[in-house]
């Protein structure tokens, strides 16, 4: 299955699929579109993911340093267990705790 960013509403982007190196270009054009629409104040919902690898945890980056250059910021929500192993690997799980929310609700 492949992967997709989709802005779900004023502030929230969707990540769906598989987050693996294979699809990690387009998705990352896909991110960088969706953060684009989505405002200054982003979270990033992981809910829909399937698998991830550090291309995840890469997304999660690229977002981050995009909100902060307009003045905004970055929330996650419903990170995969895995992600976080591998955010505690790269000594960055204190910042995802800090930058991680309950789910979004629904519209």
């Amino acid at each position: 299955m492949s992967a997709s960013a989709l802005a779900a509403g004023p502030g929230l982007v969707r990540l769906e699929g598989d987050l693996n190196f294979a699809g990690a270009v387009p998705l990352r054009l896909e991110l960088e579109r969706a953060l684009a629409t989505a405002g200054s104040q982003v979270t990033l919902d992981f809910g829909g993911v399937l698998r991830s690898n550090s291309v995840g945890l890469s997304l999660i980056l690229l977002a981050a340093r995009q909100l902060e250059e307009r003045g905004g910021s970055l929330r996650v929500s419903r990170i995969p267990s895995g992600l976080k192993s591998i955010a505690s690997v790269c000594e960055l799980d204190e910042w995802l705790a800090s930058i991680t929310v309950e789910a979004p609700t629904e519209a």
